[in-house]
């Protein structure tokens, strides 16, 4: 049996996602850990609504919940990854998970993450949408053609067969939308952000990841691979890591390619671990024989270890 582990991104975050792990005292030790890196109540900032769907707590708040997660699962079962993902933000924690970047390092280098993302987008008037019943490839290309006079519309999210996630600018977003409907999409569905993640609209953020991933300590001796979103490579040195995480953050999110190279090297369960369950539908619509699982309620624990 070979096992990948997967982190959901932003999107995945609830009020509610820490309940059922109050009495876990693993799940708590991680969670204090975090408040203190942070300098606030993580607690109390997954019960605020507004804080957290806004990006800047968003996402130190998703690593922390989710490594948390998996902390707790590792500590009560035998499961051992052999490969692992995130999807987006959940990179990171696929990396703190692995033992490459450190959970401090990793919360900081998110936080960073997170301020750059939302400064970038301060001027700019950023969409993003989901595309249902379109073939990926034909999306990207209807996006490449749009683009002009200084209007960007990308596609950003290669999630599963017929499902494509586009950003840009918001204009852009909404005059595609008849486009690709009269092209064959099913649905195109507006998301409710701000931000045009990983578009070229935030090259200027790559430019400041790298520099605070300079000053970051990897550990090349971690216990699993980690897909990188980017390029779908596994880095073996501190310069790979650097580019990797750097480009992610203006470049597609290549998940569909990501699960086929989970099928190329023989992976038979995937577990999703965190938040909700977005990443275990993507999983089914990719390949119904790939066996799938989701660590989100400590209730999981139990069909978890039945499989392992």
């Amino acid at each position: 049996m070979n096992i990948a582990v997967v982190f959901p991104g932003q999107g995945s975050q609830n009020k509610d996602m820490a309940d059922s792990f109050s009495n876990v005292s693993s799940f708590n030790d991680v969670i204090d850990q975090g408040s203190e890196i942070l300098n606030y109540d993580v607690r109390e900032a997954i019960k605020d609504e507004q804080k957290i769907n806004d990006t800047i707590y968003t996402q130190p708040l998703m690593l922390t919940i989710s490594y948390a997660m998996w902390d707790t699962l590792i500590k009560k079962t035998s499961v051992k990854a052999n490969v692992g993902a995130g999807h987006s933000l959940g990179e990171y924690t696929a990396l703190v998970a692995n033992n490459t970047i450190s959970f401090q390092d990793a919360l900081m280098l998110v936080k960073k993450r997170a301020e750059f993302m939302s400064s970038a987008m301060v001027d700019v008037d950023g969409a993003m949408a989901a595309v249902i019943g379109l073939d990926g490839n034909k999306v990207r290309d209807i996006c490449i053609e749009a683009s002009k006079d200084g209007a960007i519309i990308e596609a950003v999210n290669f999630n599963c067969p017929g499902q494509t996630v586009i950003a840009g600018h918001t204009d852009a977003v909404e005059d595609i939308t008849t486009v690709l409907k009269t092209s064959g999409a099913k649905i195109v569905k507006k998301l409710p952000v701000s931000l045009a993640a990983h578009t070229s609209l935030l090259k200027s953020v790559s430019n400041d990841l790298r520099d605070e991933l300079r000053g970051i300590n990897f550990n090349l001796d971690n216990s699993f691979d980690v897909i990188h979103n980017y390029d779908l490579s596994v880095s073996k040195n501190e310069e790979r890591f650097i580019d990797c995480l750097s480009m992610q953050v203006c470049s597609p999110v290549r998940w569909i390619e990501t699960m086929q190279t989970f099928k190329s090297n023989d992976v038979s369960d995937v577990i999703e671990v965190g938040p909700g369950n977005v990443l275990q539908g993507l999983v089914k619509r990719f390949d119904k024989t790939l066996r799938v699982h989701s660590f989100s309620n400590i209730e999981d624990i139990n069909s978890i270890k039945q499989v392992l």
